[in-house]
C-alpha cells in the first residue's frame, strides 16, 4: 500500500478516496499500519491534502488537524461551522491559536471587511472561552485588543456592532 501512494500523487480525488478505503481496511486488520498511512499521506502532500485532512478529522486527530491548518495558513472562516463543531466540543482549547492568529491577520488588513471577519471570529472565541469557563481571560483579551487598536475607528465600530465592547 505504501508503494501505491506515490503513483496516485498526481491523480484526482476518486483514486485517493479508494486508496483511503484500502488503508481503512488494512488498519482494521493491522492496527500498526496506521503510522505508515500517516507517513505515506505526508509524503504525498500537497496532492494528498484532502485525504490527509479527512483522515485526521474522521479519526478525531484534532491537534494534528489544527497544526496542519496553522502550518498551511488556512483561515478558520474557510470552514463551515459543522466542520469545527466536533473540535469545539472535544478540544476547544485547540481552536484558540487558530482563531487568535486569524483575528490578528484580519485586523492587519486594516479594512472594514477584515474587521468584520475578525469580529465574526471574536464572537466564536467568546463562546469558546465561556464554554471553557475562562470568561476572565476573554475579558482581558478583548479589552487589551480594543485598547491596542483604539486608533482603528472602523474596528472599534465593528466591535461595538458585534456587542463585543461597549
Amino acid at each position: 500500500m505504501v508503494q501505491l501512494g506515490p503513483l496516485l500523487a498526481n491523480r484526482r480525488n476518486t483514486p485517493l478516496n479508494d486508496y483511503m478505503h484500502l488503508w481503512d481496511t488494512a488498519i482494521q486488520h493491522l492496527p500498526d499500519a496506521e503510522n505508515r498511512m500517516w507517513d505515506t499521506l505526508v509524503s504525498m502532500l500537497p496532492h494528498s491534502r484532502p485525504a490527509y485532512e479527512d483522515a485526521m478529522h474522521s479519526r478525531g486527530q484534532w491537534r494534528r488537524w489544527i497544526d496542519f491548518q496553522l502550518s498551511t495558513g488556512t483561515e478558520p472562516l474557510e470552514f463551515r461551522v459543522v466542520m469545527l463543531q466536533p473540535i469545539e466540543k472535544d478540544a476547544p482549547e485547540l481552536l484558540l491559536p487558530f482563531y487568535h492568529q486569524a483575528v490578528e491577520r484580519y485586523i492587519g488588513h486594516k479594512n472594514r471587511d477584515g474587521y468584520k471577519a475578525a469580529v465574526k471570529l471574536l464572537k466564536r472565541l467568546s463562546k469558546i472561552y465561556k464554554k471553557m469557563k475562562q470568561e476572565a481571560h476573554w475579558e482581558q483579551f478583548i479589552t487589551t485588543l480594543a485598547v491596542r487598536n483604539s486608533r482603528l475607528r472602523a474596528l472599534q465600530e465593528e466591535l461595538r456592532k458585534g456587542k463585543l465592547i461597549s
